[in-house]
């Protein structure tokens, strides 16, 4: 508004400020002007009252229980209720087959069938229509194997992945709603991972001979690995249906029960208490760290839960009955470097990229073999920049750290490299050197300032269920003036220097 109105009736500047409704009044009384809209505006704004400061504050614990912590346990039993059903009907008929003999027992093409069928129930329990563009990934590829096999055996794995990867772009940019494919990214990510791990055995050598249709969808749609993972070989799939030794035991109770009880706590944790422990108005690198936070805690959910109905299931890992064998989440919070992270986040996914991408790249250099890695694991999560970024400067991030400290641990011959050392290493100064307990905490420090930086971006906000846009991620990280990247740049540089 113009101060023209304001010099007419007698006033400078703001004519609002510090001026009482009786003083208006009286100014309006001596005010001959004509009352203009401008004029009009001004005195509505006065009338309006002042938008009250926002206060903070942490609510009663009853009212997190009843608005958050039960409408969050009510969701999660719904949901998973039939495919822990589905689940315990599969590994009851798996039981059930083993008690007989070779003779009377039950027909091995059927345990793969009652695989396929009750996982194809739990998908259309989760996904209804959208199942199909699974189910279709998987009989493409198959087709596909059936055809290479009798002409290039060795070109299995890179058949498999080539059709996973462009299947995957088509329907992302032009068959399927961004909102549905982000809902069945997990499932799809596990069927590549499935399918391209069984080409590359057969092409090696490890799987002799392409499976039957029947035993190949019990593995791609195993009910106990189909919906949250974990991603098993083809051989290990197997060994566990033909395992006389899977029985129903109180250690295989113990372990279905503790991974559910911690899948749920870990969600609740990253539903409810992140937010009302570190409140909206705190400094913004604890907000980024509680956003952080809550993301890695509903991957740990998700870990445990996919250990709980692989377990349920009869699917068997290789060591100790109670160990975790999906995520580590005590090496992710506490880290003692990125290294550590990178390994503990999905074991089974780890042990994927290694096996069937750095190796196979490794002779050609090792820096080259982590940046494809990664490449490798941006491309199964689709045409997702802010994934995508996140996981190459994850990559950059690890590498730097790894040569870096293997570095300094050369020059003062001290166990403070990214990994441990073993129990008697031959350093000058071992892990309970008071230095050596500095510099590997000022390390895990560093770790967890580089995780608030990179899960900052992964709140939940309104593009949460369709995927994250390139501009918000940058605009996440451009409010922490990209500091995390240029301390990782930094230490590239100080590396290479020395």
């Amino acid at each position: 508004m113009d101060d023209d109105y304001y010099d007419d009736m007698g006033m400078e500047g703001n004519p609002l400020e510090g001026v009482s409704e009786e003083e208006l009044m009286e100014m309006l009384q001596n005010y001959d002007g004509e009352l203009t809209p401008e004029l009009m505006d001004m005195l509505q704004s006065y009338r309006q009252p002042k938008s009250p400061e926002v206060v903070y504050s942490r609510s009663h614990f009853s009212e997190l229980f009843d608005n958050c912590m039960l409408p969050t346990w009510t969701q999660l039993f719904e949901l998973l209720l039939p495919l822990f059903v589905y689940c315990i009907i599969f590994r009851i008929l798996l039981y059930l087959s083993h008690l007989g003999t070779k003779s009377y027992g039950s027909p091995h093409w059927l345990i793969h069938l009652c695989s396929a069928v009750l996982g194809l129930l739990a998908l259309n329990s989760f996904f209804k229509v959208a199942t199909l563009y699974i189910v279709v990934a998987c009989f493409l590829a198959y087709f596909a194997y059936s055809f290479v096999i009798e002409q290039k055996r060795e070109w299995c794995g890179l058949v498999g992945a080539v059709i996973m990867v462009v299947f995957s772009l088509l329907c992302e940019l032009f068959f399927v709603e961004a909102e549905t494919w982000h809902k069945i990214r997990g499932a799809q990510i596990i069927l590549f991972m499935k399918v391209i791990s069984l080409g590359v055995d057969i092409g090696q050598g490890t799987v002799f001979a392409l499976p039957s249709v029947v035993h190949y969808a019990g593995y791609c749609f195993n009910v106990g690995t189909v919906i949250f993972g974990p991603w098993i070989s083809y051989p290990q799939y197997s060994k566990s249906l033909d395992s006389q030794s899977n029985s129903l035991g109180v250690l295989w109770i113990l372990k279905v029960l503790i991974t559910s009880v911690l899948g749920v706590v870990c969600l609740t944790h990253s539903n409810c208490f992140t937010n009302w422990l570190i409140l909206d108005h705190s400094w913004r690198w604890f907000l980024a760290y509680r956003d952080a936070q809550s993301f890695r805690f509903s991957h740990y959910s998700i870990s445990f839960l996919s250990e709980a109905t692989s377990t349920l299931s009869g699917i068997k890992f290789d060591g100790p009955n109670l160990q975790w064998n999906v995520a580590r989440p005590h090496n992710i919070e506490l880290p003692r470097s990125l290294v550590e992270v990178v390994t503990n986040w999905n074991l089974p996914m780890h042990f994927w990229l290694k096996t069937y991408i750095f190796k196979l790249v490794r002779p050609y250099g090792t820096f080259l073999a982590v940046i494809l890695t990664y490449a490798g694991s941006a491309l199964l999560h689709g045409l997702n920049f802010q994934l995508a970024a996140v996981l190459f400067s994850l990559g950059f991030y690890s590498y730097t750290e790894f040569v870096f400290r293997r570095r300094l641990s050369l020059i003062f011959d001290a166990c403070i490299q990214a990994r441990k050392c073993k129990e008697k290493c031959d350093h000058k100064y071992s892990r309970t050197n008071p230095f050596v307990i500095m510099t590997n905490f000022a390390f895990s420090f560093l770790a967890v300032f580089h995780l608030a930086y990179l899960g900052l971006m992964f709140d939940s906000s309104d593009g949460e269920e369709k995927g994250y846009t390139m501009w918000h991620t940058l605009e996440k990280w451009s409010s922490l003036n990209y500091l995390s990247h240029w301390i990782a740049l930094g230490t590239f540089i100080f590396y290479w220097l020395i």
